[in-house]
């Protein structure tokens, strides 16, 4: 018998709350069910008859193989190609003035620099217009480098898209983030990795200047109220060692600003080695969410106009096809796509991410069965989050973007 990663555990009086993570259902399972699964992962054996058994089978949580778990995970329908993609991201640019020791960018991007032409940009908003409202306007660069990027903005609001980018509040000038505003850019993620001047520094590189950032966060919400505008504006921290103290100061220095959203995220992975990522901070994301469905649903458009298939492929490893001379329907039905979604599993580049099922199976053996399956929020514990109540259900950013992995603990701050 194989026992599948994909679920969570939370013990409460009596047994435990379980959630099947591949199809966001949960129930109430008996004190000896989670010891009853590590058995059969341990061992491979059968469960034996009675309640736990007929709880695991019910829900989906134990198969005779491997194999069978596999079959069908490929028959939901988040892992079945949809006939139209959305596109995930769009990269203005791959430039970029920061040295961010946690960004791929900054240790492992190889391919060549440049910007995304507005005939490329344009020719792709229009084929994505009436299909998909929303999409992302950064990749691997500070897309505020891009000069063309108001008029990309408006251009994509005039076609009915609503566009969000993510960037680094020392690069957005006041005069720039109104006219993004103005030309109707609906959301706005800015990272601010420390309040601390040397911390900020020590993370993202000489130019991230911490008064800079402060000045130009204040000088955007103010704007931003004075003009009216909708736009969501979201400060994100990502927990490392260098900030680990940081999390409540953060928590308050949002709600004090008056952005819409303040989130302390955990750090990610990507595929850099242990030896790596052990030097910046501790990975602590869980194992036991649903794997990747990203190749069967999406793609992103790297500045020149090669198609690749996810968020993670900074370097261009993995191309589907070219917008120069191929429309997004000709490359998402092309061999070269198909091939990729057909024997996925054969696919190096998913197998080294950490969100494929590969990884998250080599997850649960490094972490132990009980460990990797428990729910990373204890009890008494909260999302290190804060929403300004102004903006909640209409402005906190949540209808565009809600794909934070947000960290767990002790009540911080404004956020309590």
């Amino acid at each position: 018998m194989y026992v599948h990663p994909f679920w969570s555990y939370r013990p409460i009086v009596g047994g435990f709350a379980v959630k099947n993570h591949l199809e966001n259902a949960e129930f109430i399972a008996p004190e000896d069910f989670v010891p009853a699964l590590q058995s059969v992962y341990d061992s491979g054996a059968a469960l034996p008859e009675g309640m736990s058994r007929d709880l695991a089978t019910r829900h989906r949580l134990v198969f005779d193989s491997a194999d069978a778990a596999d079959t069908h995970l490929s028959s939901l329908s988040a892992y079945q190609a949809k006939a139209l993609p959305v596109i995930d991201q769009i990269e203005m640019t791959n430039r970029c003035p920061y040295t961010c020791g946690m960004c791929p960018r900054t240790i492992s991007m190889t391919r060549e620099l440049g910007d995304m032409s507005m005939d490329v940009f344009t020719s792709l908003i229009t084929q994505v217009a009436g299909r998909q409202r929303y999409l992302a306007l950064h990749h691997f660069g500070e897309s505020l480098l891009h000069k063309g990027l108001p008029d990309a903005v408006a251009f994509a609001r005039d076609m009915r898209v609503r566009t969000a980018l993510s960037c680094n509040p020392p690069s957005l000038r006041p005069q720039l983030a109104e006219q993004l505003m103005r030309s109707g850019i609906v959301s706005l993620l800015l990272s601010q990795d420390s309040l601390d001047p040397e911390t900020y520094k020590s993370i993202r590189g000489r130019v991230a200047r911490a008064s800079l950032a402060d000045t130009h966060i204040r000088e955007l919400v103010r704007l931003r109220n004075e003009g009216g505008y909708d736009t969501a504006i979201t400060l994100q921290m990502i927990n490392m060692d260098a900030n680990r103290d940081e999390a409540n100061r953060f928590i308050d220095y949002c709600a004090e600003v008056g952005v819409d959203r303040g989130v302390v995220i955990r750090l990610g992975r990507w595929d850099f080695d242990d030896s790596y990522i052990e030097q910046i901070g501790e990975v602590t994301a869980p194992g036991y969410t649903a794997p990747c469905s990203l190749p069967w649903t999406a793609l992103v458009a790297l500045w020149d106009g090669r198609i690749v298939p996810c968020c993670h492929d900074y370097n261009g490893e993995v191309v589907l096809g070219d917008l120069r001379t191929q429309t997004l329907d000709e490359i998402w039905e092309s061999a070269t796509a198909r091939h990729f979604r057909d024997r996925n599993d054969d696919s190096a580049f998913c197998r080294k991410c950490a969100f494929s099922k590969w990884f998250k199976e080599q997850q649960r053996e490094r972490e132990g069965f009980l460990y990797f399956h428990r729910e990373r929020a204890g009890e008494g514990e909260e999302r290190v989050e804060w929403v300004n109540p102004e903006s909640i259900g209409w402005r906190d950013g949540v209808a565009w973007f809600n794909r934070f992995d947000v960290l767990t603990g002790a009540s911080a701050g404004a956020s309590s």
